[in-house]
């Protein structure tokens, strides 16, 4: 099954072999040097693939580069980031 992991603006997202959208991860830019994570979904046909994992990665790569703190809000983030800061 191919996957396309894509960026758009405030946002990464994952379309399928047919161009659908199934996941996405929103964050929104606040100032010169903050960004809340703010929003996940993964269709549930496609859960448990470890596909929602992979768009925190890459947000939080982006993030980082912008040298940004991060500010989860969406339940998912908040969860995953904390237990890799354990």
């Amino acid at each position: 099954m191919a996957l396309h992991f894509l960026e758009d603006n405030e946002r990464f997202y994952v379309c399928d072999a047919n161009n659908k959208e199934i996941a996405e991860m929103t964050f929104t830019r606040v100032g010169n040097d903050k960004a809340t994570i703010n929003h996940t979904y993964t269709d549930p046909a496609y859960r448990g693939q470890g596909i929602a994992d992979n768009l925190l990665d890459l947000v939080v790569k982006r993030l980082q580069q912008e040298k940004r703190e991060i500010i989860p809000i969406c339940s998912f983030a908040i969860n995953k980031l904390a237990r890799k800061l354990d």
